[in-house]
């Protein structure tokens, strides 16, 4: 292929090249029926299309160039860096056709003329099964969906029915604590309770968690109110006892001794006493008691659940010399009552003639102490005859006391012959109530 310059641009770096047989001096190349010019154009002529061609595309910046074709009488040479330009615009037409076309539905076969109806048939067929299967696809899920709902709707009325009966099971009053968060709600809302405390350490003992019931214990003690004496005295009680069970004798008076600084000193040495006793700690029980009688010799508690330990293991004869040394250390009012409650320690642990014997000797020395007849018949009631009765009633009858005591004892004399005697005894005591009246009544007269 030949070719020649035909002119240069350096302020665009552009080289015009030709073709045509004028310029190379060579037959064209280009057939006659593809020349967009006609051969009639004189160079002259095809010369200033070029350069009025070339002026206006260097004033035009912006503007996309537009192919033009010459007319019958412009030149039919071929512009290089002219087509080289025409391919990029085109490209960059199709690129932004591209981006600006509105998004159509793409279907996997093109549309073809020649189709039949049999083709077209079996491809519209497709998408409709494919649309049945979809749909059943989406109702099978959003059954499921419908079923997980209920479920969980199912789920959650149960959660709350169990939720509603357990808040109505704590709530019952009557029910029993099962563990220790119950327990803990228990002594939370009653903290000075120490029924609750107690139960509590009894809890932990029943599965072996000594530790734990200490710490229950000690727990109670700095909750309970210091008003609440009694109730952290039970607690202290029930902290001796735990360590007189499963602790060491060194870590029970350990607790004994802080017991007796936080309480009253005599309430808990017959505490901590009753506790040897009902653990056969005899010989420590004695040891206790022997101090006791030294520490609050003028306090007749003391003598009498000393005589009751004594009684109780059958020490009537130490229990006998017991009195002596009380009488000796008590006031004198406190006489008659020692002597009361330790004849009343015969009647049930004793021997019940000896307890007699008390009795008589004392009313003989206070005939109308009324408090000591009314225990004497109690006590012969439950342990004497119905001989001795009727004649200790006879004999407290005919005192000489105050209309109100002997309407007392006539009373009782009444219910107990309505009780365990005959109709003949119950009009013997209602004769013997009438005459009283009568001859109360003739020296009131007189």
């Amino acid at each position: 292929m030949f070719y020649s310059f035909y002119s240069i641009n350096r302020r665009e770096n552009l080289v015009e090249l030709s073709l045509l047989p004028e310029d190379t001096g060579k037959p064209s190349i280009i057939p006659c029926d593809e020349k967009p010019c006609s051969e009639t154009d004189t160079p002259s002529q095809k010369s200033r299309n070029q350069r009025r061609k070339r002026s206006e595309s260097e004033q035009e910046v912006t503007p996309a160039k537009k192919r033009a074709y010459c007319t019958e009488e412009g030149d039919s040479g071929v512009e290089v860096y002219y087509r080289e330009e025409e391919e990029k615009e085109k490209k960059h037409k199709k690129k932004s056709k591209q981006g600006k076309e509105v998004p159509r539905l793409k279907i996997s076969t093109s549309f073809m003329w020649e189709e039949g109806l049999n083709v077209l048939d079996g491809t519209t067929l497709i998408p409709k099964e494919q649309s049945s299967d979809s749909e059943e696809e989406n109702d099978a899920e959003s059954m499921a969906k419908k079923q997980t709902k209920k479920k969980q709707e199912l789920e959650k009325q149960k959660a709350e029915k169990e939720l509603s009966k357990l808040e109505a099971a704590l709530m019952d009053p009557k029910r029993q604590p099962q563990t220790a968060d119950d327990f803990d709600r228990l002594v939370l809302g009653s903290p000075d309770s120490s029924i609750l405390w107690l139960q509590f350490m009894a809890f932990h003992l029943q599965a072996t968690e000594i530790e734990k019931a200490r710490a229950v214990a000690e727990r109670a003690l700095k909750t309970i109110s210091f008003r609440e004496e009694q109730e952290k005295l039970n607690v202290w009680v029930a902290l001796l006892n735990l360590e007189n069970m499963y602790g060491t004798e060194e870590g029970l008076m350990k607790v004994f001794e802080r017991a007796v600084q936080y309480n009253e000193p005599l309430k808990v040495f017959q505490q901590l006493a009753d506790i040897y006793s009902a653990s056969e700690k005899y010989k420590e029980a004695e040891d206790l008691y022997s101090t006791m009688l030294k520490r609050f010799r003028q306090e007749k508690s003391v003598w009498v659940k000393y005589t009751t330990f004594l009684l109780k293991r059958g020490l009537v004869e130490a229990a006998h010399r017991l009195m002596p040394r009380a009488l000796k250390c008590l006031p004198d009012k406190e006489h008659v009552d020692v002597i009361s409650k330790l004849a009343q320690l015969e009647f049930q642990f004793g021997d019940a003639e000896h307890g007699k014997a008390m009795f008589e000797n004392m009313l003989s020395t206070y005939p109308k102490r009324t408090d000591v007849w009314s225990v004497y018949i109690d006590v012969m009631i439950k342990h004497g005859s119905q001989k001795e009765v009727r004649d200790i009633f006879e004999r407290v009858i005919h005192l000489n006391l105050t209309a109100k005591k002997m309407k007392f004892f006539f009373k009782r004399y009444l219910e107990y012959e309505k009780k365990y005697g005959t109709v003949e005894t119950i009009q013997a005591v209602k004769a013997a109530a009438l005459e009283y009246v009568e001859s109360k009544n003739n020296l009131a007269e007189s």
